[in-house]
């Protein structure tokens, strides 16, 4: 289940921040950048959870893999159920505040990735490095989403 939490969690997050970020932007409307947000988390990860369960499915009928123990019914609906749950937390301050900064999005979705960061680092013991690995690289994927969508906005 730890694998389906960070598979899952990660994705939710930096897909949800990449949405958000290029609608900021952009500058698109906070409310377009909910809709959008909210209707992309669900069905994004309807597409993540369908995709795990027909990987492992395929995986277990071929039985030539660890993966193969894996329930491939349950480890699909908790890639699901994750990436939902950590990926609607970058949605908070569109759904709290009129204005939101590039700044506050990526203080909601620092704390989402060190929410999966501390999740790993109690299973592995390497807390901290679990912590800044998984911030750094969802950092990264929200800078990259708002600056390529304010870049293009600049250029049309």
């Amino acid at each position: 289940m730890l694998s389906e939490f960070i598979y899952g969690g990660m994705d939710g997050v930096i897909t949800t921040v990449a949405i958000i970020g290029g609608s900021l932007g952009a500058k698109i409307s906070n409310e377009y950048a909910l809709i959008l947000g909210a209707s992309n988390v669900i069905a994004d990860g309807f597409s993540m959870g369908i995709s795990r369960y027909s990987s492992l499915k395929d995986v277990k009928n071929s039985g030539n893999s660890e993966l193969s123990r894996s329930s491939p019914l349950f480890s699909g609906i908790a890639t699901f159920v994750f990436f939902v749950l950590m990926g609607m937390i970058p949605l908070i301050p569109l759904a709290l505040f009129q204005e939101v900064s590039i700044a506050t999005l990526i203080g909601f979705a620092l704390l989402a990735f060190v929410i999966i960061g501390v999740t790993k680092g109690m299973q592995n013991n390497k807390l901290l490095k679990s912590v800044l690995e998984t911030s750094i690289i969802g950092g990264l994927g929200a800078l990259i989403s708002y600056n390529v969508a304010k870049y293009v906005k600049q250029q049309l």
